[in-house]
């Protein structure tokens, strides 16, 4: 037992009342973190910018409105155009009103305008007119010859309103084709209304290009069964034939450029004009040589035939306005004229627009 005691006091730390003062262990790089060191410097303050006192303004209070004014904005007949304006302020000061702008309409009328508020209750009233559409313009035309039968129409109404259009009559014609609005409204760009009329006599109408021979004198007119020229077309003569007219009496017309109609009996139609002709032996020409000049009167935009002899082979066409050097005139036995304007060119005086010779 002895021993054991011994062995347990051996093995058992001996403490101390005492304390026992213990340096405190230095710390390694590894115990603390890295801290760089800051050069030490004298810090100056930023200066700070000077603001300048505010001033308080004291709190103004507006008094309440004492003043209403009702805009009214109608038309012509009354009716709001859109809800009224109301404005309001104080008795003796200004109204500020901007008119408005309504489109289609025009302002006309002010009642009751002011410029300031008056009093307690107001009313103004701004009265707003429509205004005029751009016309509707109407022509009636002949379809087969395109002259104008009667002068130009013109319908006007105000903006918006609607029109509806009869057919115009026209005596001795009937309504053949129409181009156009007959019925709308008046609207801000003008619109056309064409009328094309067809006469009453002429039953059916072909637009050809042909040559018809005559095979007798014929007589000219200036229309279909209309009056007579007092010239005459000589037989064997050879014509181009721009239409062929029936009549409602069955009578067949050939047209030969303008206002020249032959009536197609005692003719003889051709596709073609490659015809060796000659001049008829019962013509007789005379002529002299002159040195004129002048122009191919012709319809706007149209050409007018030209031969290489009085009556005979066409030799071309010439566009209406054409200068011409006219180098001999000739007549025949129908006093028919005919100007020279080339070594085998001749074209129908009537064709023919003379200069003023000096």
């Amino acid at each position: 037992m002895a021993f054991f005691n011994w062995l347990r006091r051996l093995l058992t730390p001996t403490r101390s009342h005492r304390p026992t003062t213990v340096p405190p262990r230095q710390a390694t790089p590894v115990d603390r973190p890295f801290q760089p060191q800051r050069p030490t410097q004298q810090l100056t303050p930023t200066p700070q910018p000077t603001v300048p006192p505010v001033a308080v303004n004291p709190v103004t209070t507006h008094e309440q409105p004492n003043a209403t004014l009702v805009v009214r904005i109608v038309d012509s007949q009354n009716r709001p155009l859109q809800p009224a304006l109301v404005l309001t302020g104080q008795r003796g000061t200004a109204v500020h009103l901007t008119t408005p702008t309504i489109p289609g309409y025009t302002l006309a009328k002010m009642t009751g305008f002011t410029q300031t508020f008056l009093s307690e209750y107001g009313l103004m009233t701004l009265t707003y007119q429509r205004q005029w559409g751009y016309p509707v313009l109407v022509y009636q035309i002949d379809y087969d010859s395109g002259q104008l039968l009667a002068l130009p129409g013109l319908f006007r109404g105000l903006l918006g309103a609607s029109f509806h259009l009869a057919v115009p009559p026209v005596k001795g014609y009937h309504i053949f084709q129409a181009q156009g609005p007959q019925q709308g409204t008046y609207t801000d760009q003008t619109q056309r209304l064409l009328y094309f009329y067809r006469r009453d006599a002429w039953q059916t109408v072909q637009r050809v290009h042909q040559y018809v021979t005559l095979l007798s004198n014929h007589a000219v007119y200036a229309l279909p069964a209309g009056q007579a020229y007092r010239y005459r077309f000589p037989a064997t003569s050879l014509w181009r034939i721009f239409a062929i007219i029936t009549l409602t009496d069955q009578t067949v017309w050939y047209n030969l450029g303008g206002n020249q109609w032959l009536n197609a009996a005692e003719t003889k139609r051709r596709l073609h004009w490659s015809r060796h002709l000659e001049l008829p032996r019962q013509t007789k020409l005379t002529g002299k040589a002159v040195q004129w000049s002048g122009t191919v009167d012709y319809v706007p935009d149209h050409a007018v035939t030209f031969y290489r002899d009085p009556y005979g082979e066409v030799a071309g066409q010439l566009p209406d306005g054409e200068l011409l050097e006219i180098r001999r005139r000739v007549v025949d036995d129908q006093n028919l004229i005919w100007y020279q304007i080339g070594p085998q060119a001749y074209i129908n005086a009537r064709y023919v627009r003379l200069a003023k010779q000096v």
